[in-house]
């Protein structure tokens, strides 16, 4: 599972228009992952893969980030790079006390980043 999506958020970065696509849907397997882990009976064992894989997600796109390999706007990166920071401070803390309402927050802002990159981009 983490493999996966670090292996398919890795393809992005070497593809062009369907890399975006390609973006969301590891953002949106990883939500559905957490989702899936933490919704009642939480299984803590998938709930801990789910949130590694996650934080692998996010530290290859920190990476791409801070590379400044993505060619994004600066005020745009330096968001991205914030809330990245707020993920990994939110995984730590769905790690120490494992519940669908720690969890949620990653879930969420997963959802979004793969909404944002399942739209068409503006010219």
């Amino acid at each position: 599972m983490a493999s996966d999506i670090s292996k398919a958020y890795g393809k992005v970065q070497k593809s062009t228009s369907g890399g975006r696509a390609a973006e969301a849907e590891a953002f949106a397997k990883s939500a559905r992952n957490l989702h899936q882990a933490a919704c009642e009976p939480l299984d803590s064992v998938a709930l801990e893969e789910a949130l590694q894989s996650n934080l692998k997600l996010w530290t290859v796109l920190q990476v791409s980030l801070q590379n400044n390999e993505d060619y994004l706007p600066d005020d745009l990166r330096k968001d991205i790079l914030k809330l990245s920071i707020y993920v990994d401070k939110q995984t730590l803390k769905a790690r120490a006390a494992p519940s669908l309402e720690n969890v949620a927050p990653l879930i969420n802002i997963n959802r979004n980043m793969a909404a944002g990159l399942f739209q068409k981009p503006k010219d």
